[in-house]
């Protein structure tokens, strides 16, 4: 009898399995919430019918104290993991032919990397003001894309000069191909629409200008969410 249960049990558990697999990630977690509900319903019942209720009664006694302890654990310690970084969110990474950008726009944090030119390999908080300056100048000759996000770079870490900012959205853009724009909002390929819509919608709110944005950084996370939406 119990044989027959145990591998009725690992049949239904591989069929369960497969069927989580197959469902598009806004319907999963839905799924989840009702099989459980299922389980629990049914396992109530079992336990009924056999006489054994009171277990059910004995374990739940026993699981609430467990669970109220890990619930206060964790409201003491998450905020503890993001101070110390532990849940940081997943930088946005841009790609030019010149430059290679990592932002955490949760913070403003950015990170390049040169990778044509005459600074090539060499990061570009290695590079001085005047070295700075020398690739801007390159890339607004040579490359208007890398220009604008070079120039989003030196406006947030404050090495711009004081002329007003120009107009980035005429930059040449590439063609992103799905990869960078996953890259772009920061999200694991693949994700879902509900996904890539709340990612887009949050790094848009972060880029208002009096929190550091700029108009070509907009203008690329909006590409992005168009190549994948």
């Amino acid at each position: 009898m119990y044989i027959i249960l145990l591998f009725s049990l690992i049949v239904v558990s591989w069929i369960w399995m497969r069927r989580v697999k197959s469902l598009p990630e806004e319907e999963r977690r839905s799924f989840l919430w009702k099989s459980g509900f299922i389980a629990v319903l049914l396992t109530t019942i079992l336990l009924a019918a056999t006489g054994r209720l009171h277990w059910l009664g004995a374990a739940i006694t026993a699981v609430v104290p467990i669970f109220t302890f890990l619930f206060r654990w964790a409201r003491r310690v998450l905020p503890l993991m993001r101070i110390f970084g532990g849940l940081k969110p997943r930088p946005s990474k841009f790609k030019t032919k010149t430059l290679t950008m990592d932002i955490n726009f949760s913070t403003m944090e950015m990170n390049g990397y040169v990778k044509d030119g005459e600074y090539s390999g060499k990061s570009l908080s290695e590079l001085t003001a005047q070295q700075l300056s020398d690739l801007s100048a390159y890339c607004k000759t040579n490359d208007k894309e890398s220009y604008a996000l070079l120039y989003g770079y030196m406006a947030v870490n404050g090495k711009t000069s004081d002329h007003a900012e120009e107009n980035m959205s005429s930059a040449n853009m590439n063609d992103l191909s799905e990869d960078e724009a996953y890259a772009i909002l920061g999200l694991e390929k693949p994700s879902s629409k509900s996904e890539i819509s709340k990612a887009h919608k949050s790094l848009i709110q972060k880029l208002h200008p009096d929190r550091g944005g700029s108009d070509y950084l907009a203008a690329k996370i909006n590409a992005a969410k168009d190549k994948i939406s």
